[in-house]
This record gives structure tokens, sequence and C-alpha cells, in this order.
């Protein structure tokens, strides 16, 4: 049972990895920001991975997925800051599987309410340092994009929340219809 558990987990790892990357592009084509930066769709399966197999699986996913974005043409200005904006801000998400036992704890016990408070404090928790790990590399290697008189730390603030605040809403929205409506998405050993 233990190896078909690994099996499955590994399976769902490889899932989760490739419709990250296609959420990702498909958010490409509709908002992209001039110095990189767009709609992080690519927290839902994220998400959904480290609330139903704990954070270890929402980080391998975020190593797959750094390292697969790595490949598509990114932006590096120097080495620490490809670190902060693909490695970092990839792996940050599965903190969202903090709450994941409260989660799946409000499902069992039918609270929806509850749900949809955990659902989103998760949401949050991923966004927050996402959007944490930007701000602090847009600091430190973009401040030179800020408009005159603008310090460097407001101008980071507000490029990189002018997308993680809609991602934030639209991946709370997303996974407050999906995980109540399909709780098997987080509970792997419902039957």
């Amino acid at each position: 049972m233990q190896q078909t558990n690994q099996l499955v987990r590994l399976m769902e790892i490889a899932m989760m990895t490739s419709l990250a990357l296609v959420l990702d592009y498909l958010s490409g084509l509709f908002f992209r920001m001039p110095n990189g930066g767009s709609l992080a769709l690519i927290m839902i399966p994220v998400i959904l991975m480290s609330i139903r197999w704990g954070m270890s699986t929402g980080f391998i996913i975020g190593v797959l997925i750094a390292g697969l974005q790595l490949l598509n043409n990114p932006i590096i200005a120097t080495p620490v800051q490809g670190f902060l904006d693909y490695f970092v801000a990839s792996v940050v998400i599965c903190l969202s599987g903090i709450f994941a036992g409260l989660i799946k704890t409000a499902i069992q016990e039918k609270h929806r309410k509850k749900q949809i408070i955990y659902i989103t404090l998760s949401v949050f928790v991923a966004s927050f340092f996402r959007l944490l790990t930007f701000f602090t590399s847009g600091v430190i290697f973009f401040s030179h994009y800020a408009p005159k008189g603008t310090p460097g730390w407001v101008y980071s603030l507000i490029y990189n929340g002018s997308y993680m605040v809609p991602s934030f809403i639209i991946c709370s929205i997303v996974l407050c219809i999906l995980i109540p409506t399909a709780s098997r998405l987080v509970l792997p050993h419902q039957k």
C-alpha cells in the first residue's frame, strides 16, 4: 500500500508540475508585466499538492517549476536575483501547506465556512511570501527602473503588488470553489 501511495504521489507531482507550467504560460498570454511577472495561476496546483501531500511535495514541485522556468527565457540580472525570482519564489508556495490539517478537518466536518477561511489563509501565506520574495528582488536589483523621485521599495511594492494581489484574489476564488466541491483533490485516501 505504501509503494502504491508513493507511486500515486510521484505521478501527481509530474501532472501538477505540468499543469502549473501550462497555467503560467496561459496567464502570461493575457497579462505579463514589462520587466517580468504575471498572474500567478501557477500557485493553484502547488497549493493543492501542498495541502494534499504536505509541504515537502509542494517544495518538490516548486523546485521542478523553477528548473523548468529557467529553461524558458528567464529574466536574470544576477545569479542571486535569478535564485530569488525563480527558485525561492516557486518554493515558498509550499508554505500554504501549513493549513493542510485544518482544511482537511474542516472538510471532514463538512464545515464550509472554515474551509473557505483556511483555504484563503493558505493562499494568502503563499501569495505573501511570493510577493515578499519578488519585492526583495525588486528593491535590490530593479530599483533603477523606478521613476525619478520614487524610492526603490515603493516602486517594487507597487510593481510586484500589481500582479500578486490579483493573483491572490483569483487563486483564492478558484481554490475556495474547487476544494469544497471536489474534496478528493486534497484528501488522498478518501474513497
